[in-house]
């Protein structure tokens, strides 16, 4: 059964599906739709990583084209860089948006 989400877990995602895809952010259009991708590092089969650990993809970016994640996770990290990676962009982002709170 999974975990219900903490206060704090539900306002952090939330936050960061309000940035909208980071990627389409990063070409230049703010705002596109956003579902949450648990960044999977380290995390072993079927297992998810924390709710705090999500970056904001739009379905395009995420699960439903040639450029997605879920359809190439290697051809997505060779153009976008690591799960990791755009994980600290987001976090930044969400920082700066936020007033560094």
């Amino acid at each position: 059964m999974p975990k219900t989400k903490t206060a704090a877990e539900k306002k952090h995602m939330s936050k960061v599906a309000e940035l909208g895809c980071i990627i389409c952010y990063r070409m230049g259009y703010e705002g596109s739709p956003a579902e949450l991708h648990h960044i999977k590092e380290h995390t072993g089969m079927d297992k998810r990583s924390s709710h705090f650990e999500v970056i904001p993809l739009c379905p395009m970016h995420h699960r439903s084209s040639d450029a997605a994640y879920h359809v190439s996770p290697a051809s997505f990290t060779a153009k976008w860089g690591t799960q990791r990676d755009l994980l600290n962009f987001t976090l930044a982002l969400l920082s700066e948006k936020n007033g560094g709170n």
